[in-house]
């Protein structure tokens, strides 16, 4: 198993897995942060099966006890210690897999800094404690300024996952489709990178539901009339942005002014939240809207996007053939 990009990350994790073998113990615990869907918890199994360790997921937000977490712990490999806790063999560490860590209470975090650092747990009893297997902690998130500071240092080697290039999205594209045994054209494959923003997790559900369509269809083979045909029943443009964003950007054009959240939310008939981590970022970053003390504004680039691609002239967002895309967070 192997997975494509993030070259630099995997050969730094290649080292520190080699280094661990020969010193019979466990890697440094890792923090994997950025953008959702860009393969985080991929790694973490890709990791687990390079080393051959147990992988363990737990979720973060259910260790609100001290009694959670010594359950959680308990499940940790003990293979090739004795009694008192001393390496008699070859030991399997635990890969123990944290998705959305920055949802780990402050107690999980104090328990599982005093684990993570001396592999014991503080049994409240004097003069005693309880030894725990080498384990190493991977933490995925996409907020890890939440941790605490003394949990977050904890962590020896971060590593920051951001979108792809268009030439991994076509690399990931074909691999997915010769996996699924979909035959698909070079120009299809094109066409899916450049709308799915550089994260495999988005690209994964176009061509399932390109796919479907194709069946659908009758046809033996994705071309990019299909495709063009699915995006169009989706409501996503040629370069991604979807029904509810190009509403958003149609909104603060005829406002002509900054628009608060609240309001905005209302004029979009989207939740504040959808809007403000989901939405919002990625035209932000794309340089089409702008945040400023009186709420959103539109950005001459934005208005140049809406005026170039017509959407300043269609029915697109009130057509009953489109699709709105549902934002989930990963």
């Amino acid at each position: 198993m192997d997975f494509i990009g993030h070259e630099n990350t995997k050969n730094r994790m290649k080292i520190a897995v080699a280094s661990a073998k020969q010193r019979n113990t466990s890697i440094p615990h890792i923090l994997l942060s950025g953008t959702a869907g860009c393969g985080k918890t991929t790694v973490a199994k890709w990791l687990t099966k390079l080393g051959n360790y147990t992988y363990l997921p737990a979720s973060p937000s259910e260790l609100k006890t001290k009694r959670a977490v010594y359950s959680l712990l308990e499940k940790l490999n003990i293979e090739g210690y004795n009694d008192r806790g001393d390496r008699i063999g070859i030991i399997k560490p635990t890969i123990l897999f944290f998705d959305e860590i920055h949802q780990l209470p402050v107690i999980g975090q104090e328990i599982l800094g005093l684990a993570m650092e001396r592999f014991i747990l503080d049994a409240n009893i004097p003069n005693k404690v309880i030894w725990l297997p080498y384990f190493t902690i991977v933490g995925a998130t996409t907020n890890d300024g939440i941790l605490t500071k003394p949990f977050r240092d904890r962590f020896n080697m971060k590593f920051i996952f951001k979108p792809y290039s268009d030439t991994d999205m076509q690399r990931i594209i074909k691999f997915h489709a010769l996996r699924n045994k979909l035959m698909i054209t070079n120009n299809a494959v094109i066409n899916i990178a450049k709308r799915s923003r550089g994260i495999p997790r988005i690209m994964i559900n176009y061509l399932n539901t390109i796919r479907d369509l194709m069946l659908a269809k009758n046809l033996s083979i994705v071309h990019n009339t299909l495709v063009n045909l699915a995006f169009e029943m989706l409501g996503v443009d040629d370069t991604g942005l979807t029904n509810v964003e190009i509403k958003l950007l149609k909104t603060l054009f005829n406002a002509k002014a900054a628009i608060g959240l609240d309001n905005l939310s209302i004029m979009v008939n989207e939740s504040n939240k959808t809007i403000s981590q989901t939405i919002e970022p990625f035209l932000i970053r794309r340089g089409l809207i702008i945040r400023t003390g009186k709420g959103r504004l539109i950005t001459e680039k934005g208005i140049k996007y809406l005026e170039d691609r017509g959407h300043l002239h269609d029915d697109t967002i009130n057509s009953k053939k489109c699709i709105d895309i549902s934002y989930q967070r990963g």
